[in-house]
């Protein structure tokens, strides 16, 4: 391939009515092509948690050796790669000086055997085991960096402070992905890690699935070609930056790692890319109040482009804009993407909920929010979240949110639950509803409930969820 070809594309509503002091839009990133880039120039690192917790039931320690050595066989000839054994230190075991090595029969095979030595005694400090990833990728800079961090417990040998100095040292250097296993884990760490390093967290139900989970991240991560793509988005004097927030495939806040770039402008690192992928953010901009409409025609709001990329072309910068109408319908409807996008966080916050409730023994909040949680999710056609949430409550009828909590839900699914807000699966998409450009034919539906309006073809009330299938304007 000649070089990538990276796109933002711009999805909004922009009416405004008078009034209107913020306009959201959804922001579609796009990579295409890139280079052919040899072996050498992708790199791995997997860390594996050694803790004494490991050991309880013994499955676990066994399930991630031998987790650890089938990624390993998978890696192809050439890539860099060592294994970390983690506890209150981080230890590499293979190879044994700080260095990465290329993979090749013989480096595969004396990993395999280095692996299958290891034994579970320890604390966990995964501040210190993201340092060592950092210290082994130092000197690679022009390769796809990517960690593996498999934990089943807390991190309790260092401080949030140290872990969060490892983050920030650690950002934009290496991706990782992190998964919990077993029931001892919290699920607030791993989604800070991922956040942090923009990669994705899930957990292990059942340890003998472990490998296969494993293998598929290694294959996902030899697929990127693009070390680090950059958003700069820029502010007019009458707006300001409210909020960015990546919203699939995972979902995180990413505004606290806007990093100023003067003049009204920040930069976002939006971690590697591979030559076929797409992610979508929201961005959210405030207007100031005393800002002056303009009516029936274009403002500009915001703007978006990338930071210069060597080997990649880039279109942009592209403009949010707003439009300031007399018309009473437009400024009322909502983008599709933005309410999809709405209601996905609307689920997140649910099962959130449910899980805060269900720590402090409330049952019948727990049972109101993951009834939420089951109602959104089968609105949303989320099998997914539904199969997950059937492991902890009982789904007497999704549609109107009836659910009954499990007398004896498993702490590892409960965990199961409230990681998905962060998981590829937790936010994968629905079909791409119509958009502004395309639209559904037909004029906007009223709701015979709250008389609100919603776009032709809206299936529920924007304002009030009520069904609107047989509902016509």
């Amino acid at each position: 391939m000649s070089g990538a070809e990276l796109s933002v594309e711009v999805h909004q509503q922009k009416f405004l009515a008078e009034g209107d002091t913020a306009m959201h839009a959804i922001l579609t990133v796009t990579a295409r092509g890139g280079p052919d880039r040899p072996p050498t120039d992708a790199a791995e690192v997997l860390l594996v948690d050694c803790s004494t917790s490991m050991r309880h039931p013994h499955t676990k320690i066994e399930e991630a050796k031998r987790a650890a050595a089938a990624a390993i066989d998978v890696l192809p000839d050439g890539v860099l790669f060592a294994v970390v054994r983690c506890t209150e230190t981080a230890t590499a075991v293979y190879p044994r000086d700080d260095h990465l090595v290329a993979a090749s029969d013989e480096t595969r095979r004396a990993a395999r055997r280095e692996v299958a030595h290891l034994a579970a005694y320890g604390g966990t400090a995964m501040g210190r085991w993201l340092d060592r990833a950092r210290s082994l990728f130092s000197g690679h800079a022009d390769a796809v960096c990517h960690a593996i961090l498999l934990t089943d417990g807390e991190n309790r040998s260092e401080t949030r402070e140290a872990l969060a100095g490892a983050l920030d040292s650690c950002e934009g250097l290496f991706i990782c992905d992190a998964r919990g296993i077993g029931d001892g884990w919290v699920p607030d760490e791993l989604a800070e890690i991922v956040k942090v390093l923009r990669g994705g967290a899930d957990s292990v139900v059942e340890d003998r699935k472990l490998t296969a989970d494993f293998q598929e991240l290694i294959g996902a991560a030899l697929t990127k070609v693009l070390p680090e793509v950059r958003l700069r988005i820029g502010t007019m004097g009458y707006s300001s930056l409210r909020f960015v927030k990546q919203v699939r495939p995972h979902e995180y806040d990413l505004t606290d790692r806007c990093r100023p770039a003067g003049d009204g402008e920040v930069v976002l690192s939006l971690g590697s890319f591979s030559g076929s992928e797409s992610r979508d953010y929201h961005l959210c901009v405030d207007l100031d109040p005393e800002l002056e409409p303009v009516h029936d025609q274009d403002r500009q709001l915001a703007s978006v482009g990338f930071e210069p990329m060597p080997g990649a072309r880039a279109n942009g910068p592209v403009a949010v804009v707003g439009q300031w109408t007399h018309d009473p319908v437009q400024p009322t409807l909502v983008h599709p993407k933005v309410l999809r996008y709405t209601e996905q966080a609307e689920l997140g916050e649910a099962i959130t909920a449910g899980g805060d409730a269900l720590a402090a023994g409330r049952t019948e909040d727990t049972e109101r929010a993951w009834g939420t949680a089951a109602r959104l999710a089968a609105e949303q056609g989320n099998e997914e979240i539904l199969g997950r949430l059937r492991r902890v409550v009982d789904i007497l009828d999704a549609g109107t949110g009836r659910v009954r909590l499990r007398p004896d839900p498993s702490l590892s699914a409960v965990l199961n639950v409230l990681i998905s807000r962060v998981s590829r699966i937790g936010s994968a998409p629905a079909p791409d509803p119509p958009t502004a450009d395309s639209p559904a034919s037909g004029p906007p539906v009223t709701c015979p409930k709250c008389r609100k309006l919603s776009p032709a073809g809206a299936r529920f009330c924007q304002a009030c969820r009520v069904p609107l299938d047989e509902v016509t304007a």
